[in-house]
């Protein structure tokens, strides 16, 4: 008997899980094995997105449901013509696919906004935040979109932020709080032909980048900085921000959408 997609989804959400538990390994304590042999699963991401619900085509007007262990109220916005859409993804599973690169402010830009609540505020806790990419070959050159945002929550503005990218082809991650920012990046560039997971995981003050070749499955590449960070205390209205900047008022920054220009899939974020 074929692995049912539900079956596909199930399986990619656990191992995402895990991932993220070996990445942020504090969050669940000590985990070993009882009296029968069995070991504490590990911890569910409060945000999962896999997309494995959605079917192929226009993504405008669906309903967006997440996979994690906490509510999220998840819209999708649109400027201009909308053109995101639900395409194939990796292993039989689906991705968002976002708009391709324009260059002016009359091109189609999208980004999916997470309504903020309390655990979308790390305040001095471990977490680990990131997503599967696909990035196109042709991503950024103009003041209007000059950048590939993938997943972030607070503006450069704000007194905190965390914020994964892949400007120029390379990606990043920023986590700035009550004491400092630490800016983590990695030199070698995404190859637009191939699937990668990015992950930032912040513990204490010290923020750990992982690059994972999903297509090659070679072993992941990290690379960590240490720095002040203190507290990200997010406790106003700023959304959590999938693909595009979006500012206070829930809208997408039309005069600097840093659009991710792409696919995106199973975006995850962890809080210990």
């Amino acid at each position: 008997m074929g692995t049912t997609k539900k079956g596909r989804a199930m399986a990619g959400a656990a191992t995402l899980a895990l991932l993220l538990t070996a990445a942020c390994g504090s969050a669940a304590g000590d985990v070993g094995a009882d009296q029968g042999g069995a070991t504490d699963p590990p911890p569910q991401p409060q945000l999962l997105l896999t997309f494995d619900d959605q079917r192929p085509g226009p993504a405008a007007g669906r309903e967006i449901r997440g996979d994690g262990a906490a509510v999220a109220t998840i819209d999708l916005l649109s400027v201009n013509k909308p053109t995101t859409a639900y395409e194939a993804g990796r292993d039989g599973g689906v991705a968002l696919r976002l708009p391709a690169y324009a260059g002016t402010e009359k091109g189609s830009f999208a980004a999916l906004r997470v309504e903020p609540e309390e655990w979308l505020s790390p305040g001095s806790s471990e977490f680990t935040f990131g997503a599967d990419v696909r990035l196109d070959g042709n991503s950024s050159g103009s003041p209007v979109d000059n950048g590939d945002n993938v997943l972030q929550r607070g503006l450069f503005a704000d007194s905190a932020q965390f914020k994964i990218q892949v400007d120029r082809a390379r990606p990043s991650c920023v986590v700035r709080g009550t004491d400092g920012s630490v800016v983590v990046k990695s030199k070698p560039a995404l190859n637009p032909a191939r699937w990668y997971r990015l992950s930032c995981h912040r513990l204490d003050n010290t923020v750990t980048l992982t690059v994972t070749d999903l297509t090659t499955g070679s072993a992941p590449a990290t690379v960590s900085k240490t720095g002040a960070i203190g507290s990200l205390d997010l406790i106003g209205s700023e959304p959590l921000a999938i693909g595009a900047k979006i500012g206070e008022d829930g809208e997408i920054v039309r005069s600097s959408t840093d659009q991710f220009n792409g696919r995106i899939d199973n975006v995850s974020y962890l809080r210990s």
